[in-house]
């Protein structure tokens, strides 16, 4: 069993969105394209890997991205929670 494919999924569909939004001129988001690379952060964000494989995935790509770490003195779009909870192991099938 392995969740690569969706965790990839995630990742493609955020990067897909920071590249929309990368690609802007200078000034205002609109408001479309900003709800975009949220909803996708968000979703990447709460999609608890069942693999260490997938763990190793999104933590690679997500250290690496400013939305989720903050950079350049910005601050993260994320809480600490929200990204902590986003490693626990995924919850079991009811």
């Amino acid at each position: 069993m392995t969740d690569r494919p969706t965790i990839q999924a995630l990742i493609d569909a955020h990067k897909a969105a920071m590249e929309r939004y990368d690609a802007l001129p200078e000034g205002d988001v609109p408001d479309d394209i900003d709800a975009e690379m949220m909803r996708a952060g968000k979703a990447l964000c709460a999609y608890r890997p069942a693999t260490i494989e997938g763990v190793h995935l999104k933590a690679a790509y997500m250290i690496d991205c400013f939305v989720f770490v903050g950079g350049e003195g910005g601050d993260p779009d994320f809480t600490r929670a929200q990204l902590v909870s986003g490693f626990l192991p995924a919850l079991p099938s009811t």
